[in-house]
């Protein structure tokens, strides 16, 4: 774009300016976030936010109505002491009719445009996290859910709360394009410049901002706030229900090192004690991040280095241990990616909440086939109708011991140092810790205890945000566990908490190598504490030198998978790998089910990392029965309609799932790593040579897979990322709020709130999206430049008849007409 670009360029002909939306979210309590006050329009003129809270000074400026305007502000600037000044400001005022009629009520602010900042000035700008210091904590609709909610994490970033704030009325979009963002900074100062210090100026020409972003009222007619239940069971006027909004959501992963767990039913006093009756220690990450603008959540180090971390931990372990080692082991390790985790922790929440609280089936917890002409093979998993579970075989995990997750581990703020939140108390949670500090001493990243208060009231320290609160919360602090994280007793200082600048191609550094020592230290630290024994005789130096003995190997920052799944998480989320990766899922799905539904939600170039929407076209799994889908079932409901067959009628029924690129991805990544472990060596004792696959299909006559006295699964050869490897290790769960139930007898996306609900978790929910949202820039001229056109049009015309008379009278006298 040109110094000496115009209005048309930048804007495609005026209709439409490139953006990203800041939208609303409705919760247990109320609403947050941005919007239109009603259907209609919102439009000003662009000024500078400087030059309107400048005049908001000068109280003799005062009028009862203001011409409209859209305030103009840079990203460093987008807090919420800035948005709290703008609308003190304009709530002395109403909006004047100058561009045109305003029926909604509102003052002259009519919206906001956030622009990106000058690549050439950001060298010592900082930019706030939007997040507060409390994040998930003390104000928040999660406040419920944190372990220490009071702990102020977010210091060290400014932490300013502005994604928690109700800004209904004041639609706000980001515009990430430097050279259309100079040119509305241009013309926003430039407008303010023109009217000097009299706001009541209405200059014309000026460039205006139209918002059309309606999502949603605030309050019901009779004032009452509208909250997510009210959304989700919305009535029309005629009292026909018709949901307004969905809840946040996708699908959560988790696989088993070592023998696969098996699929079937154990009928024992718990049913969640698997058949050799181990306990499970658990690896964990948050898959998700946020930011105020959804479509901008890159989550570099809030979401990307977790899972890289992670994954590069199962690999490591996958590819040096064998099963037979594993299944030894005290207790069984397992690698869980948590989706929804930054808005109240929805998939740790609801995956703890199933396994240790004894996930009970309506029909029963023997469930059903999730593919009913498959029901006799050794691969097909159970399933529950309602509520619906499509996978049932995390029943057989055993009791969680105790949890290691991992946060933040990319940017460490320049230094070298790992730490290790919790495990301040005496028990497992304080042998983790022990073995973590001791497994890291003699390398080049070292783990030490987070120096993070204990102010709880029980005298326990407070956790950061991540799944181990889950664990603690829902156990009543019978379990529990450590986060190995990149900050010590706060977050990095302009570590881009929950920022649209979290990313590698905007203002996030990010260290691999950091990232690397912590997979390492994730792996053997899983294994020393699957080696602790039943009465934790073990001591820290002891599991520490086992692990090491097992895994003397590191991960490697410049590996070449390591390189690639960087490649997919940091800069290229539609990238080869990960569609490789997911395209295979997809059709060993296909093949077993019967039905093609292809890949989910793409992860985005660069990737996004927010959690969308929870329907069937995004990670909610459904019914499908007798030619209808369901988002659960119960055929046995008296107040069912006539076509609700029961399940099994059709021998085509079948339980449905589209997770997200992401997860597909993740799921089988996890089955090609962890199902290396069941190799059957050659001859000269070397690992074999996979066979190349593009479907289960193509590993029917796989020799190097072997079995095990406990389950058949190992044997089963599966197509993983193009590789035939053996048995199928990985799992989907849903990650949805606790509280949000899918409405049995439904089609997918219709849902109300459970029974059960215990009224603490967030509730998050997203309302529908207009067709024709969006914000559009243009000249306006004003009214005085139409009167002079109309009345030098109807000049021009009076004179146009008069020289056609004249002329058609002289061609009369001569004749010729």
């Amino acid at each position: 774009m040109s110094a000496a670009t115009t209005l048309n360029e930048p804007f495609n002909n005026l209709e439409k300016l490139p953006h990203s939306p800041c939208v609303t979210l409705y919760h247990r309590n109320g609403r947050v976030g941005c919007g239109t006050l009603e259907r209609g329009v919102m439009t000003g003129r662009l000024l500078h936010w400087s030059a309107v809270v400048s005049n908001g000074s000068n109280e003799s400026n005062a009028q009862s109505s203001l011409p409209p305007y859209v305030a103009v502000l840079d990203e460093a600037d987008y807090t919420s002491q800035t948005i709290e000044m703008l609308q003190t400001f304009s709530s002395n005022f109403v909006a004047g009719d100058e561009y045109g009629p305003v029926t909604d009520g509102g003052g002259p602010l009519r919206g906001v445009l956030v622009l990106s900042t000058d690549p050439s000035n950001v060298d010592g700008v900082t930019f706030p996290s939007p997040e507060p210091l409390t994040p998930q904590g003390d104000g928040t609709p999660m406040e419920n859910l944190s372990v220490g909610s009071s702990y102020e994490w977010n210091v060290n970033n400014n932490g300013d709360g502005l994604t928690f704030t109700d800004m209904s009325g004041l639609p706000t979009v980001y515009v990430a394009d430097s050279q259309t963002a100079a040119y509305l900074r241009n013309v926003a100062s430039e407008q303010a410049n023109s009217i000097s210090s009299d706001l009541n100026t209405a200059v014309f020409p000026s460039v205006l901002s139209e918002f059309n972003y309606y999502m949603g009222p605030s309050e019901t007619t009779d004032g009452t706030k509208v909250t997510s239940q009210q959304c989700l069971e919305w009535k029309d006027l005629d009292g026909s229900w018709s949901p307004k909004c969905l809840p946040l959501g996708g699908n959560s992963i988790w696989a088993v090192a070592g023998t696969p767990v098996p699929l079937g039913y154990t009928d024992n006093e718990n049913a969640n004690d698997n058949n050799q009756d181990r306990p499970t220690v658990i690896l964990s990450a948050s898959i998700d991040s946020t930011s105020m603008f959804h479509e901008l959540s890159p989550g570099a180090n809030t979401a990307a280095s977790n899972i890289l971390s992670l994954l590069l931990a199962a690999e490591l372990l996958g590819s040096s241990i064998k099963d037979e080692v594993l299944d030894q082991l005290y207790s069984r390790i397992t690698f869980a990616f948590f989706q929804g985790e930054s808005h109240g922790f929805i998939g740790s929440r609801l995956f703890v909440k199933d396994v240790i609280g004894g996930f009970e089936c309506q029909a029963g917890n023997e469930g059903i086939p999730s593919v009913l002409k498959r029901k006799d093979e050794a691969s097909t998993v159970r399933a529950c109708l309602n509520p619906l579970r499509t996978d049932l075989t995390f029943q057989n995990l055993g009791d969680i011991r105790g949890m290691i997750a991992v946060d933040q581990v990319g940017n460490l703020g320049g230094g070298k140092n790992l730490y290790v939140q919790g495990g301040t108390e005496n028990g497992f949670d304080a042998f983790l810790s022990e073995v973590m500090i001791e497994l890291s001493a003699n390398g080049e990243y070292t783990a030490q205890a987070s120096s993070a208060s204990n102010n709880n009231e029980d005298g326990t320290a407070s956790l950061p945000p991540s799944p181990v609160s889950s664990l603690v919360k829902l156990s009543a602090s019978g379990a529990g566990g450590v986060v190995l994280t990149g900050y010590d007793d706060a977050f990095v200082a302009n570590s881009l908490y929950h920022s649209h600048l979290d990313s590698v191609s905007m203002s996030q550094s990010i260290d691999k190598d950091a990232i690397a020592a912590s997979a390492t230290l994730l792996a053997r630290s899983a294994v020393a504490a699957a080696y602790q024994n039943e009465n934790n005789e073990v001591d820290a130096a002891t599991a520490a030198a086992y692990a090491l003995n097992l895994l003397p190997n590191a991960v490697s920052s410049s590996s070449t998978t390591f390189e690639n799944i960087y490649n997919c998480l940091f800069s290229d989320g539609n990238c080869d790998a990960f569609v490789k990766y997911a395209s295979v899922e997809s059709a060993n799905d296909a093949i077993h089910t019967g039905f093609n539904l292809g890949i989910g939600q793409p992860l985005g170039k660069p990737p996004n990392f927010y959690v969308s929407v929870y329907n069937h076209e995004n990670g909610q799994g459904f019914v499908a029965a007798s030619g209808f889908k369901y988002g659960a079932m119960d055929s046995s409901a008296e107040d069912k309609e006539d076509y609700v067959k029961d399940y099994g009628d059709n021998e085509n029924d079948a339980i449905l799932l589209r997770p997200s690129l992401l997860e597909m991805s993740l799921n089988g990544l996890l089955n090609d790593f962890l199902g290396r472990g069941s190799f059957v060596d050659s001859n000269d004792g070397t690992a074999p040579d996979l066979v190349d696959c593009s479907s289960s299909n193509d590993c029917s006559s796989v020799s190097y897979c072997s079995s095990s006295d406990s389950s058949e699964l190992a044997a089963i050869s599966t197509c993983a990322g193009g590789k035939c490897i053996c048995g199928s290790r990985a799992h989907y769960h849903p990650a949805v709020d606790e509280a949000i139930s899918p409405v049995a007898n439904e089609a997918p996306g219709w849902f109300t709130i459970d029974e059960n609900d215990q009224g603490v978790s967030a509730m998050i929910t997203e309302p529908f999206w207009s067709s024709f949202v969006g914000v559009r820039a243009y000249n306006d001229a004003g009214t005085g430049v139409g009167i002079y056109a109309s009345i030098s049009g109807a000049l021009f015309t009076s004179i146009c008849i008069f020289v056609v008379y004249r002329l058609k009278k002289g061609l009369v006298k001569e004749k010729v007409y």
